[in-house]
């Protein structure tokens, strides 16, 4: 038996410390440089805390829904509806949906920091795991970490992280990446743990957004191109039923939340596809060459040249490229088109793409410029190479810096994407509806006639139009625009709506009813218009066809605070008083702050001989809105009857010092003045004798 030599095991041993010292200093790196790929974005888009909305979609998505979003008890409804929660769409984002719900939660309804920050914080931690992404491929450590810096910092996506609606996204990508990683660590380390995270990583993929229906194809191509020997291994059958039970599940939850919706061929399908083929050479343009990043884009004739030539060299590059094997770079390629496959399905009547649908599929572009660069230049230390890797990066940032600020609120947003594309009747019809918010009537209308100037035949404009022009009481105008809106689209719901609302104002309440109805043909599950058709009924005569118009609406929309007020003021008018306070209480508890709503309990409550119960409501609204004239006259009726005849003459004091002209305070100051100098007139009578 051989004696071991002391002096060999020493040197084992001290190979071995070392090799430990080795792996944890890697450990350590790889732990730094995680957090600077996580904090770099993290900082860059902080400015973005203080941004507000869009009212680009994400009025529409969440604005629109607060109701539904602010109510936690809907959690599990979040995967039974579609985007847009309340309106009919093909668009599934369950875990997005539920995202703004746990927003809310956290900071309020009203607080768009929060939405901010959770893309913030989304960013930071997808710019994280593209470096372990990366890493993993077996691309240098240091150059992942640049490669994701670079990907993460660039002004093309900006809309994916300052824009709150993109949220799906960057959750699909975030999934993405974690569900690859772990299908890395399962084909290399076989520990069935790594499996299980792989399967439910990408089952969460799958409710972020449709296109992580086609990760499975990714899957199966980067295991046939990096692990495939002679044959499938039966352990990765398992993988590919995991792939198909989640798959079908999925497809059997969407069916409950998405009903099914007419759209023409040219919006979903082949027709879709082809013309969404320019977007190809649109995005590799925009990814290598950021000079013309706008918030909402647009097909140019030199992106679309600078694409194809660098699609060109793609190809090129791949044939000629030696170092790396054709299947690796095949991996790449394939990244890029099964992923901007799915988004391509879809083309928008109204705008060319939408840049936050590249961030996905552009990490293959990503890889594959990884896997053609020379490995020397990969390996090389170089300061000049350092130095310029660093320039392109704080340009990068730089540039994405600025492009963020267009995102700061809905004017700022509107007014850049015009200032970028003066063609689009799309963005000034947006712009148009945004200044109507912001009661800039007058340039809402100009927006609008250069709508329908670059697009005569765009009837939501002239919708749009019609609805100013009612404002402005130009009611023959409205109709005009209205009637030019249905010759365009005769099935458009709201124009029945806003045509029937004109009508209603030129007392045509048979006009306005069958408008109305109209709408609901059109969209059964129009609330507003049932409770506008309800309005309609009630000035007709027709109280309780009024009522059950108003008990569909609130079907619909539970909270419709202002569908509760009307039934409840027409049960009022039938004389059902009981049934007309509950209804007051109801809408008062959705809208505190209604403030006709507490008048008009107040006059209930007179009627009923509650004069006390009546003050106090009148109180109520006249403490909400200190200039309410109704509330002043009314409390002054109620106090004539409390015998509070001073009370009463002050109160009509305030109504004739708000409106001098106002001739119900005048006449009832007078007949208490009268009753005033009779009351004086009895007592003096009376002291006589």
């Amino acid at each position: 038996m051989k004696k071991s030599n002391p002096k060999y095991q020493q040197q084992n041993i001290n190979n071995l410390s070392k090799d430990s010292i080795n792996i944890k200093e890697k450990k350590n790196t790889s732990i730094l440089y995680f957090v600077i790929a996580f904090f770099a974005p993290v900082l860059l888009y902080i400015q973005t805390l203080k941004y507000g909305f869009t009212h680009f979609d994400d009025n529409g998505i969440i604005l629109n829904n607060i109701n539904f979003l602010s109510k936690w008890g809907n959690a599990s409804k979040a995967f039974l509806t579609n985007a847009f929660i309340n309106k009919p769409g093909s668009f599934y984002r369950p875990l997005q949906t539920l995202s703004y719900m746990i927003d809310i939660k956290l900071s309020g309804v009203n607080e768009t920091w929060m939405y901010h920050l959770t893309n913030i914080l989304l960013i930071g931690l997808i710019a994280g795991l593209l470096f372990l992404f990366l890493k993993r491929l077996l691309i240098p450590i240091k150059v992942a970490l640049i490669s994701s810096l670079i990907f993460c910092l660039h002004p093309l996506f900006t809309s994916s992280v300052a824009w709150i609606p993109a949220r799906g996204d960057l959750q699909l990508t975030m999934f993405s990446l974690l569900t690859f990683i772990f299908l890395i660590d399962y084909l290399q380390n076989k520990k069935i743990i790594y499996l299980v995270l792989h399967w439910f990583t990408f089952t969460i993929a799958l409710f972020c957004k449709e296109t992580a229906a086609f990760l499975p194809f990714l899957f199966i191509t980067y295991y046939l191109i990096f692990h495939y020997k002679k044959s499938l291994e039966k352990r990765y059958l398992i993988n590919i039923l995991l792939y198909a039970l989640s798959g079908l599940f999925w497809m059997w939850v969407r069916s409950k939340a998405i009903v099914s919706i007419n759209k023409s061929d040219s919006e979903f399908g082949l027709s879709a596809l082809i013309a969404n083929l320019r977007i190809i050479p649109e995005s590799l343009a925009k990814f290598f060459i950021p000079s013309d990043i706008a918030p909402i884009p647009f097909f140019s004739v030199l992106n679309t040249l600078i694409g194809v030539i660098l699609l060109v060299s793609i190809i090129i590059l791949f044939i000629k490229n030696k170092e790396r094997l054709p299947k690796e770079k095949m991996f790449c390629i394939s990244w890029f088109a099964i992923l901007m496959f799915p988004p391509m399905l879809y083309k928008s009547p109204d705008i060319d793409y939408l840049d936050h649908r590249f961030f996905l599929p552009l990490v293959g572009i990503l890889l594959f410029v990884l896997y053609i660069i020379p490995k020397k230049w990969l390996d090389k230390k170089d300061i000049k190479l350092t130095s310029l890797v660093v320039v392109i990066i704080i340009f990068l940032s730089s540039f994405t810096f600025i492009k963020s600020q267009a995102y700061v609120n809905q004017k700022t947003f509107y007014d850049t994407a015009i200032s970028q594309n003066t063609n689009s009747a799309f963005i000034y019809n947006n712009r148009g509806n945004e200044r109507i918010n912001l009661n800039d009537f007058d340039n809402a209308l100009e927006d609008f006639n250069n709508a329908i100037k670059l697009n005569p035949g765009y009837a939501e404009a002239y919708n749009n139009r019609g609805n100013i022009k009612s404002n402005k009481r130009d009611f023959k105008g409205a109709m005009k625009d209205y009637d030019q809106a249905l010759a365009i689209d005769s099935k458009y719901a709201d124009v029945y709506n806003n045509r029937g609302l004109v009508k209603s104002q030129l007392n045509d309440k048979p006009g306005a009813i069958k408008d109305f109805t109209s709408a609901i043909t059109f969209m059964p599950n129009y609330a507003n218009a049932y409770f506008n058709r309800g309005n309609a009924k009630a000035s007709n005569g027709d109280n309780n066809g009024a009522i059950d118009d108003y008990n569909k609406a609130i079907d619909i929309l539970p909270n419709h605070a202002d569908a509760i007020y009307a039934r409840g003021f027409t049960k009022a008018n039938i004389g059902d008083n009981t049934g007309a306070i509950e209804d007051y209480n109801k809408a008062i508890n959705i809208r505190p702050n209604f403030v006709e709503v507490y008048n008009n309990k107040g006059i209930l409550l007179g009627k009923m001989g509650n004069y006390q119960e009546a003050i106090t409501e009148f109180n109520k609204a006249i403490e909400i809105n200190p200039n309410y004239i109704d509330a002043y006259y009314d409390r002054a009726v109620t106090k004539q009857l409390m015998k509070d005849l001073t009370g009463a003459i002050n109160d009509c004091d305030i109504v004739l010092k708000l409106d001098p002209k106002q001739e119900k305070a005048i006449v009832l100051k007078n007949n208490i003045q009268i009753q005033l100098q009779k009351n004086s007139a009895v007592k003096s009578i009376s002291q006589k004798k």
